[in-house]
């Protein structure tokens, strides 16, 4: 899938991420068709709604693509008490229903959410507030 370069960027992202003791693993899926341009306008939402929030937090998130490369979601990784409000806004934008996970941290995550951070099609972020 990569070549030695990338894995070795794959591994330092994902032992990077491994460094922070994340409290949530999330899955969100929505409830319509997403293609990659919207993803990145509502995750970017997302995060601006976060930062209004006055709790501390981090988040990283990264978009997977679905169905062939036709639709996306996303995983993040949760440090902080954040949950409902990520639930909260994309429940009030009509983005999702009951597919999505938040599951509690379990070693390995780091590295899944990182397995495509070269791949020239995905968007990821990260938030520190």
């Amino acid at each position: 899938m990569y070549n030695i370069q990338q894995r070795k960027i794959v591994t330092t992202m994902g032992n990077w991420l491994g460094q922070t003791k994340w409290d949530t693993f999330s899955t969100i899926t929505y409830r319509h068709n997403i293609k990659a341009k919207q993803n990145f306008r509502i995750m970017t939402a997302l995060e601006e709604s976060l930062m209004s929030l006055d709790k501390p937090f981090y988040i990283f998130w990264v978009t997977e693509y679905t169905n062939y490369n036709l639709n996306t979601h996303n995983h993040l990784l949760v440090k902080g008490d954040i949950v409902g409000d990520i639930n909260s806004h994309f429940r009030s934008k009509s983005l999702i229903g009951s597919h999505v996970k938040h599951l509690p941290y379990e070693e390995g995550a780091n590295m899944y959410v990182s397995k495509f951070i070269c791949d020239d099609k995905i968007d990821y972020g990260f938030v520190k507030k």
